[in-house]
């Protein structure tokens, strides 16, 4: 899945002579949590966060004066090192970055230029449609040897069954060296049947468990 599919665009920006209560308040009207700020020929220069804001501003019960505070230029809050991505790269590898730098979103720029933005509840939204989760449906797990084949002849099972698999997932078996773990989501309220043949064609079926959404 493209990065263009999934980005929020076009994309709110602010420069690093806003002020912090300029963030607030472009944060709080549009409700979300980062901002790209861009310089007078709009390349990107840094982003803020929430998080940000709230590390920067004084305690309740500090004597500090909050309007102060309020009017300092962004660029003293912003960070500056920014990783982004292009509307053509993949989603799962972005995902990566999410994970390795615990960020909580991705500027999108083309041609140095800033065209979207993906934030982990853009990541979340992806995971749920990939999965399928959102579908009515049952969910199947099946222990697999890791071999050549082993997913057409799964889905052969549910060809001949005439039920339509949603989504497959595939992950690695911590547990057994040389096999892996099949989740499907299948459109089928009661999965009975489909868990019976596959193990009657000598599959290992492991935790079946219905979703009646």
């Amino acid at each position: 899945m493209l990065v263009e599919r999934i980005m929020t665009s076009p994309v709110r920006t602010l420069t690093p002579e806003h002020t912090i209560e300029d963030a607030l308040n472009m944060m709080s009207t549009y409700s979300f949590r980062h901002i790209p700020i861009i310089d007078d020929a709009e390349n990107l220069v840094g982003i803020v966060s929430d998080r940000d804001i709230k590390l920067t501003l004084p305690s309740v019960l500090s004597d500090d004066d909050p309007d102060f505070t309020l009017k300092v230029p962004i660029s003293r809050i912003m960070r500056k090192r920014v990783t982004y991505c292009h509307p053509l790269d993949f989603v799962e590898e972005i995902a990566l970055d999410f994970y390795h730098y615990a960020i909580g979103a991705i500027p999108v720029l083309r041609n140095g230029r800033i065209v979207g933005i993906i934030t982990q509840k853009d990541m979340l939204n992806t995971y749920l449609e990939l999965t399928g989760i959102t579908e009515p449906g049952s969910i199947i797990e099946v222990d697999i040897e890791d071999r050549t084949g082993v997913i057409y002849d799964i889905g052969k099972v549910f060809k001949d069954l005439n039920i339509k698999i949603v989504s497959i997932s595939v992950y690695r078996n911590k547990e057994k060296k040389g096999y892996k773990t099949i989740v499907l989501r299948v459109q089928a309220m009661n999965p009975r049947k489909a868990i019976d043949t596959l193990k009657d064609r000598g599959f290992t079926v492991l935790e079946p468990s219905q979703m009646g959404q």
